[in-house]
């Protein structure tokens, strides 16, 4: 059998690397950010009651954290969290951040040539804040890259990756029927993989807790107009226009049929989204940086505004998603390109 190949030696580098960072500076932070992971931490500990604010408040006054940080993830994301809420919050935050870090980086890498240069990934404002907030769109990100990468080889793995990102962050995920139309045995593991998850969560948390997320959803719906959010609906007030973007985003992913349209669709849709929540796309906007004489020069310089942290407003975000869907009508057939992360052979 064949040994390693330079490129695998090469990713393991990077994620071992990433972990190392990831772990060091959050152990750093203690006490000084990651708001986000607190959050989760907190809600798994009581995840008797995970949706009441108290507990978190309590813990944000013992830190001296300022703001409003309500728990408004569904109860099978705290199937995924709760191993953590057992350990001390210097460990688990670290650690949380490490494994998020790692992940994340060994995905890009299988996107980015050479691979060496995804470690341009952690540079990017859109991951490291993400990483440093403790927040989940690394994790849903590795595995969104990787079920994609999978879709044709290993179709059961890639939509039980899908199923276990949409556990996560539903919202995320909430185009993925559309892009995944005519896979039928992809979309089937990733229900099942959903329902599992479900099925599990009842009977670890109890159904109870279903019932107390959707009033956790309703909560959290009276904050987001006084939230910073970086979606596109948040440029204008009033729901013609929320619902012209939400328009906007079924085109753009139906146009798209791929991981950028599954992102960017999305994040016309949903209420709420910050720049964070496209980490996904920066392994993508990495490759095009770094090829722009296959991908094209509007396409580099697009990836190369993601990668810098330019496309956080809401006008950014707009721009950024008109600005592909132009490209993509000028240079068809730019969709099925290998940056959007060719299949893997089994």
């Amino acid at each position: 059998m064949a040994g390693p190949s330079s490129e695998d030696i090469q990713r393991a580098a990077l994620a071992l690397g990433a972990f190392a960072i990831g772990y060091g500076l959050a152990a750093l932070r203690i006490g000084h950010g990651a708001p986000d992971f607190y959050v989760f931490w907190t809600a798994a500990q009581h995840w008797q009651s995970p949706y009441d604010p108290a507990p978190i408040a309590a813990l944000e006054a013992q830190l001296h954290l300022k703001g409003v940080w309500p728990f408004a993830y569904p109860p099978t994301f705290l199937l995924l969290v709760r191993p953590f809420a057992l350990l001390p919050l210097a460990i688990a935050y670290p650690l949380w951040t490490g494994l998020s870090a790692a992940l994340f980086i060994q995905a890009g890498a299988r996107v980015v040539k050479p691979a060496w240069a995804a470690a341009v990934l952690a540079l990017s404002p859109v991951v490291f804040f993400s990483a440093e907030l403790g927040q989940t769109s690394l994790i849903v990100g590795a595995a969104m890259l990787a079920g994609w990468r999978w879709r044709e080889a290993r179709p059961a793995l890639a939509g039980v990756l899908f199923g276990l990102a949409a556990c996560i962050k539903p919202q995320a995920m909430i185009l993925a029927p559309l892009i995944l139309w005519g896979r039928w045995r992809m979309l089937g593991w990733m229900a099942g993989a959903g329902v599992a998850l479900v099925l599990a969560s009842c009977l670890a948390f109890g159904f109870e807790r279903w019932v107390e997320w959707r009033g956790a959803l309703t909560a959290f719906d009276a904050l987001v107009p006084g939230a910073g959010r970086a979606n596109p609906s948040a440029l204008l007030a009033g729901p013609w226009w929320a619902a012209a973007v939400a328009a906007f985003g079924v085109c753009f992913a139906l146009a798209s049929r791929n991981l950028v349209g599954l992102v960017g669709g999305a994040f016309c849709l949903t209420p709420y989204a910050h720049a964070y929540d496209l980490a996904p796309l920066t392994p993508l906007a990495a490759a095009w940086l770094f090829d722009p004489k296959q991908f094209g020069w509007a396409r580099a310089a697009a990836g190369g505004a993601l990668l810098a942290g330019i496309v956080a407003t809401p006008a950014a975000v707009l721009a950024f998603l008109v600005a592909l869907g132009l490209i993509g009508v000028r240079w068809r057939g730019w969709l099925t390109r290998p940056a959007l992360i060719p299949a893997a052979q089994p």
